[in-house]
Formats: C-alpha cells, sequence, structure tokens
C-alpha cells in the first residue's frame, strides 16, 4: 500500500479519519486512489485540499453515508457516480451485515468493511474493478453472517465462509481475534486472516471473469488441473487424507491440494498479498523495486527477499513469520499465471 500525508506534512494511514497532527478530515478518493485532507461541510460534502501543484483538488466530493456510522467509513463516493449513490463502491457492495444489538457485532462489522476496502484498494490498483463499480463487477457482493457459536439468537448452525455466483459470505466472528486464531488452530493453518478470506474468496469470483468468461479453462487446466472433477468429493477425499498428501513442491498451502478451484483461489489471495506488501515495501524504502509491464521475474525476486527480511524483523521480536511460505517453482508458475492474467485483464466496466 501507498504511503498517505495531510496538507500539513504528518503521514497518516489508509483507515484514518482524520489527521492527529492538525485535526483536518481525511477521506480516500477510489476515483484517483488517493488521501485528500479538507473539511466536511453539512456532513455530507468533502472540500478537499491539496499540497502537491500536479493534483489540483476538485470542488467537493460527496462522502459515503457510513462514514458516521459504526463503521467509520472514510471513502468518497467517485467523482461521476450518480448522485443518488450515497455509499462508496467498497460499502454498497455489502448486502447482509451482523446484528448490531448484540455486543460484539458493531466493532466485527468495522473491521469486515476495513478488511474490505483493503481488498478493494488492491482491486483499483491492478485496475479490476472501476471505482464506479460498473456493470462487470455489478454483481460482487458480500453477506457477514452469524451462527449459533457466537450468536445464540440466529437460526444458523453453522457458517461456512465461502462464494456462489458473486456473492460472497463470510462468518462475522472471523473478526475475533480468539475465533480466528481457534479456527487457526482446528484446521493446522499457517496463516489466516480476516483480509486473507477476503483475497482467497474473490479469487473464486474473478476465476469466472478472467477464466470462464474468456474461455481461458484449457489454459488454466495446464497449470492447475481439471477443475471439472466433483468438488465435494475431492473435499471430502482432503478432510479424510489431506495430510498425507506430498503437497510442498506443488501447492502454495496444504488447502490447496484440496481442489483446482481451491489451488486457484490460495494462489491468487497470495498473489494480492504480495501486490500490496510489496508496494508497502516500496513507499517505506524497504525495497528500492520498480515496477515494469510483464516483469514478472523481478517482481518475484524482490517479493522472496522481502518477504525474509519481513520473517527476520519478526523473529527479532520473538513472533511469528507473517510468510511463513515457500514458493517452489512450481507455485512461481501458477503466480506467473496469474501476473499475466491480470495484466492482460479487459474488464468493461
Amino acid at each position: 500500500m501507498k504511503r498517505f500525508f495531510c496538507q500539513c506534512g504528518q503521514e497518516v494511514f489508509f483507515h484514518n479519519l482524520y489527521c492527529g497532527e492538525c485535526g483536518r478530515d481525511l477521506a480516500y478518493d477510489p476515483s484517483i486512489q488517493t488521501m485528500w485532507s479538507g473539511e466536511i461541510h453539512d456532513d455530507q460534502y468533502f472540500y478537499p485540499h491539496s499540497s502537491d501543484p500536479n493534483l489540483p483538488p476538485p470542488k467537493s466530493l460527496k462522502l459515503c453515508q457510513l462514514r458516521e456510522s459504526q463503521v467509520n467509513c472514510n471513502w468518497l463516493i467517485a467523482s461521476g457516480d450518480s448522485e443518488s449513490e450515497c455509499q462508496c463502491i467498497s460499502c454498497r457492495t455489502t448486502r447482509v451485515i451482523p446484528d448490531l444489538s448484540q455486543e460484539k457485532n458493531p466493532k466485527r462489522w468495522q473491521y469486515l468493511e476495513r478488511a474490505k476496502r483493503q481488498l478493494m484498494y488492491t482491486l483499483l490498483e491492478l485496475k479490476l474493478i472501476s471505482p464506479h463499480g460498473g456493470e462487470a463487477n455489478k454483481d460482487l457482493k458480500f453477506d457477514f453472517l452469524e451462527d449459533r457459536r457466537t450468536n445464540p439468537n440466529v437460526t444458523l448452525e453453522h457458517v461456512l465462509t465461502g462464494h456462489h455466483k458473486g456473492l460472497i459470505t463470510l462468518n462475522a466472528a472471523e473478526a475475533d481475534e480468539g475465533f480466528l486464531h481457534t479456527m487457526k488452530e482446528q484446521m493446522g493453518e499457517r496463516y489466516r486472516t480476516l483480509l486473507g478470506h477476503f483475497r482467497h474468496e474473490v479469487g473464486h469470483y474473478y476465476w469466472q471473469h478472467l477464466i470462464a468468461d474468456k474461455h481461458l479453462e484449457d489454459s488454466f487446466r495446464e497449470v492447475f488441473g481439471d477443475e471439472r472433477q466433483d468438488y465435494e468429493k475431492a473435499l471430502k477425499r482432503y478432510y479424510e487424507k489431506g495430510k498425507e498428501n506430498h503437497w510442498m513442491g506443488r501447492y502454495i498451502t496444504l488447502y490447496a491440494s484440496s481442489h483446482p478451484h481451491e489451488d486457484w483461489a490460495e494462489t491468487w489471495a497470495h498473489y494480492m498479498h504480495i501486490v500490496d506488501t510489496l508496494e508497502t515495501a516500496v513507499s517505506y524504502g524497504l525495497s528500492v523495486y520498480e515496477p515494469k509491464e510483464n516483469d514478472f521475474d523481478r517482481w518475484f525476486n524482490e517479493w522472496r527477499r522481502v518477504s525474509q527480511v519481513m520473517n527476520a524483523l519478526n523473529r527479532s521480536m520473538g513472533m511469528a513469520d507473517p510468510y511463513p511460505f515457500t514458493l517452489s517453482p512450481v507455485v512461481q508458475g501458477k503466480l506467473r499465471f496469474i501476473d499475466e492474467l491480470v495484466d492482460s485483464a479487459d474488464l468493461t466496466f
């Protein structure tokens, strides 16, 4: 992620509503992917300022309706959007929110939307979504559901995170660190985060847009395998015998070995991890990598160096590796396949 600064020169961060140094209001503009500082008028419009002469600010922009809600959304409604729009491109994709009368749910909702905005940030950077949503992405929606494990007032016994025809369902309890850690232990995972869930599930969504809609199934099968094999049987076999698979060297995670669709989604999530984290490393001077078109090898090698530094820093603090994965030549080929698809993507907005 890029670094952002207030007009006063103070560094500010992606989810900030105001500058802690000068008190100016802050708002993120998805139209040009920048953070403005300025003033709010009439609780609805944002009047931005700019210290950059090459970036003249617009007169005013409309604030997302959920800025003053539990969500604390600091995004603006993209210039050019319909005047009837009252929520930003990220917030308007949410269909179902947790029951806010439950004590923990307002904070869960906030964390869920925060993670989703970071997802949207990277999709915008990769030009996989328009700041206006657009025709190609109109079917992308999110349901944040609960089950009886964390809310006895609901009827669902068990909510699984998943994707179906553009609808991504997440268990709202995944926003709790305790629940997340428990599930990580139960599933034997080395890495489990709320943002990781979003990136994995949106990978299933983009399989439809980048593979199926463009009739690239044959190319996909050469890299990931035949996705036409029975999904339910494959997952059943995985949960019965998955840990017996010799998966290292062929897959990025154990779960990726369960089915080609899951291999794609796991690899897609890691592609997004790398894109966002490497941009952050460049922004903070931890990397001098300069992105160039179709320069996958330099990008991949720089990520291996940066992730090694990240892991070493964490070990110095007695903490677990933030990126505990080995990227084999086979996995590198899968990441290259995704990178080439993204570079050539021509989604109609």
